[in-house]
């Protein structure tokens, strides 16, 4: 299995007791490690998303407000979703983790699957608005490059929360089929 993840992703500051935490991904990070050391050896890093290919999925004033409050040291974008100076990087190699992931698992790859160990999450995040911790959809992203390519593309999303942004992302349309098992009624309360 192809793992992709970055040590660049516990830089994403969300403050002291935020649930959405640096040791969320230590903790799983220790999860693949007891599964097999070997899994984390490869060194596959991903590369940073592109804003063509965040505008796949969203306008270009949603990039743009967490692009502005990066830049100016950070800030909460609602009240559960918080950017701190290093988190536009995390979220754009979040986003590029997926890509990356896509693309390596190519039609030469000799991997069957694809582990991306990512912070910040992505799937509460609308073509409009950061929420929910998500600053960019990084799922949505990518699948959305593949639909763009002419593949069909299904998500299946298995969370305690539904993702709503993806859903909002892929609504309506015939070349992305999208599944939620979540449980019900927590956060979005969709």
């Amino acid at each position: 299995m192809l793992v992709i993840t970055d040590e660049r992703f516990l830089d994403h500051d969300t403050g002291f007791r935020h649930p959405e935490r640096p040791d969320r991904l230590r903790a799983a990070l220790a999860g693949v490690t007891a599964v097999d050391a070997e899994l984390l050896s490869d060194g596959r890093a991903p590369r940073p998303a592109e804003r063509s290919e965040l505008e796949l999925v969203h306008r270009p004033e949603m990039i743009d407000r967490v692009v502005t409050l990066a830049e100016h040291g950070g800030g909460h974008l609602d009240a559960d979703t918080v950017v701190g100076a290093a988190s536009l990087d995390a979220a754009l190699l979040a986003a590029g983790a997926v890509l990356s992931a896509v693309e390596q698992l190519g039609a030469k790859s000799t991997e069957a699957a694809a582990y991306c160990v990512v912070r910040p999450p992505g799937h509460h995040a609308t073509p409009s608005a950061s929420m929910g911790f998500c600053l960019f959809n990084s799922v949505a992203v990518a699948a959305a490059s593949l639909a763009s390519a002419g593949q069909r593309v299904a998500i299946v999303d298995i969370d305690a929360h539904h993702g709503n942004g993806t859903q909002d992302v892929f609504y309506g349309r015939d070349d992305v089929l999208y599944a939620s098992i979540h449980q019900y009624p927590l956060y979005p309360g969709t």
